[in-house]
């Protein structure tokens, strides 16, 4: 029997690696993306209860599933000597065709003149995510495909960082709501399977926040790193998405911030009442406010130009600055444009607005996001008990990226999809509302009163209650 055992595993194993040699062969990124989820499904249960990695784990599988099922389904279904990808996904294949161009020149393979010249092209269009794709098809051969895998890992990569996170922080009921949101939102997941340069952005995001999380609670050598770490992501994040590196500093830099001053209440009540009169007199003076006034104007243009685009669209200047090429705004008529920039950020499209089949697919999701923005103040209120500076960092980032976001939008797909890389920072805030709020209910229905935090408890499926640990955030 031992040696017919030894010959089964032996035979096993020979099939094993003729399977993985032959996927391999046809596409090498598909087992490196394999060997990427495998080790990143096992980080993500490290420190799990049995009940607990069985529900994130299956989660996380079918998330992965649903993502490669719909990758196939692209391969199955498309001419393989055209540069495809999903209807959804023009920019994405602009990207890919750009960087197999990089990737050819770099190989001294022939390309056409025109696709030479825009290979490299800066003026419009261009992200150092273009190299990344490049670089990797240098290395592993052509992957039309494979590449919406590397976007597939990123997106789950970021995910499950923020989930550990915020699991430590806010409870694993919490942790878990926010995952399930996350992974399976249809329009964050139709980004997730693109070639566009989103994941990639959300991604040095969100290792930012974590970086910054274990800067400030760590030990010296763990400072070290995160120090590392978080500069470098700034530094990068920029070449990715134009203004990002400006977003994530503003971000992270307003969340410490007001970690520190919410942690100390004459502090804060010294921010409360001399903010005000220190951002008037900043207002006053004539440096300061037509550094403000420039922005604000080329915002404006920015808003001008995509309205002006082909696709649906939205407006927010007072009507006379459209029938003006490059109209100049008044103090007042900016005023006007950022409040309803803020506000369209979160109410647009309006139900009433959905003017197409695909407008109208879309709307129980803005339903879901209306609800998410109202649970995401309730969310920041308990976090603010729960974990500060986390609550604090979450919320920077959120408002950083929505300001940038609002401001220069006016095509309603576009603002969508730039709307997306804020909700992964609202989801965890939403989350911990949404269980706070249930919880809250329930307790009242039972005529029990929650003792000091317990109201924050909730069951993970099939479990039981749970609140946070207590222990500073951490991975």
């Amino acid at each position: 029997m031992g040696a017919g055992m030894s010959r089964s595993v032996l035979a096993c194993g020979i099939a094993a690696g003729a399977v993985l040699g032959t996927v391999y062969a046809a596409s090498p990124l598909t087992v490196w993306f394999l060997a990427v989820m495998a080790g990143l499904f096992a980080w993500t249960s490290r420190g799990l209860t049995e009940r607990e990695r069985r529900w994130v784990l299956g989660v996380l599988a079918v998330a992965v599933a649903v993502r490669m099922l719909t990758i196939a389904w692209l391969f199955a279904t498309t001419d393989h000597y055209q540069a495809v990808s999903f209807f959804w996904d023009g920019d994405g294949q602009a990207l890919k065709r750009r960087a197999l161009s990089i990737r050819n020149i770099w190989l001294g393979i022939p390309v056409a003149p025109l696709f030479y010249s825009l290979a490299f092209e800066q003026s419009y269009g261009w992200t150092t995510y273009l190299y990344v794709l490049a670089y990797i098809q240098y290395w592993l051969g052509p992957a039309p495909y494979g590449i919406h895998l590397v976007n597939v890992a990123l997106f789950v990569a970021g995910a499950v960082a923020l989930y550990r996170l915020v699991r430590s922080a806010y409870g694993r009921a919490s942790a878990f709501v926010g995952l399930v949101i996350l992974l399976f939102l249809p329009t964050p997941f139709l980004w997730s399977v693109s070639a566009l340069k989103e994941s990639m952005y959300v991604f040095l995001l969100v290792i930012g926040l974590v970086a910054a999380v274990h800067l400030v609670r760590g030990r010296f050598s763990t400072r070290v790193i995160a120090l590392a770490i978080l500069m470098a992501s700034v530094a990068v994040i920029d070449g990715v998405r134009a203004g990002a590196q400006l977003i994530a500093t503003l971000g992270l830099a307003a969340g410490l911030a007001a970690s520190f001053v919410v942690r100390r209440v004459s502090i804060l009540l010294l921010v409360l009442l001399l903010g005000p009169i220190a951002a008037r007199q900043a207002w006053n003076d004539p440096g300061v406010q037509t550094a403000m006034m420039s922005q604000v104007q080329a915002a404006a243009l920015q808003h001008l130009g995509q309205v002006r685009s082909p696709g649906y669209s939205y407006k927010l200047l007072d009507e006379r600055a459209y029938s003006i090429d490059r109209p100049t705004l008044t103090p007042v008529e900016s005023g006007r444009f950022v409040v309803r920039a803020l506000v369209s950020f979160v109410v647009v499209p309006l139900p009433w607005q959905a003017q197409s089949g695909v407008a109208l697919v879309f709307l129980p999701q803005q339903i879901v996001w209306y609800v998410l923005v109202a649970l995401a103040f309730v969310g920041l209120v308990v976090g603010l008990r729960r974990d500060l500076l986390l609550t604090c960092l979450l919320a920077g980032l959120a408002t950083a990226g929505a300001a940038a976001v609002a401001l220069n939008s006016g095509n309603i797909g576009t603002m969508i999809r730039h709307r997306d890389t804020v909700v992964p920072f609202v989801v965890w805030l939403s989350a911990l509302g949404g269980v706070a709020t249930v919880s809250r209910l329930a307790y009242a229905l039972s005529g029990r009163r929650p003792a000091e935090g317990e109201e924050s408890a909730a069951a993970m499926p099939g479990g039981s209650g749970d609140t946070a640990t207590g222990q500073p955030a951490t991975l």
